[in-house]
């Protein structure tokens, strides 16, 4: 994974949005820090940042946590085409009364 980009310390990446300061404190997993700090940079240089942290279910969106589950079951498309969405949802703590989760996860 890359760093967050020219002047920019995964530091600033949560000071200058210290919203995103949530999804870093959910574990300790040095891999959860380096996954959000490319994402954080890939959305930044692409020209659609992150500026608001996803929220479902009235709790914050483990974006970490979703991506390891969905490439655990073998990628986007896997998940999709076996229609496995309940088991993300489980995997996310998510209630299963949510009857939109996995067009809700697929759009985040």
């Amino acid at each position: 994974m890359q760093s967050p980009g020219p002047g920019r310390t995964p530091q600033t990446c949560t000071t200058s949005h210290p919203e995103r300061h949530q999804l870093y404190e959910l574990d300790d997993d040095p891999k959860r820090k380096e996954f959000l700090d490319d994402l954080f940079g890939f959305m930044q240089r692409r020209g659609t940042p992150v500026n608001r942290i996803p929220i479902m279910a009235k709790q914050v969106l483990d974006l970490y946590t979703l991506y390891r589950l969905v490439t655990e079951k073998g990628g986007l498309v896997e998940v999709i085409n076996k229609k496995i969405w309940r088991e993300i949802t489980k995997g996310l703590n998510l209630p299963t009364s949510i009857t939109s989760a996995a067009f809700t996860l697929r759009t985040q």
